[in-house]
């Protein structure tokens, strides 16, 4: 379960990376706080 948890968020994660390329401004850094947040997400689950 952990393992579809971690891929999910991965995936998630590469949806926001997509995102933050094409964003700019506030959304931008509101983008990159999410995937940040996700980072940590995957790396407790991987722990």
């Amino acid at each position: 379960m952990a393992t579809t948890q971690i891929q999910s968020l991965s995936e998630a994660r590469d949806e926001l990376l997509r995102e933050f390329m094409l964003a700019s401004g506030n959304y931008k850094a509101e983008i990159l706080a999410k995937i940040m947040e996700l980072d940590e997400q995957i790396e407790q689950r991987q722990n």
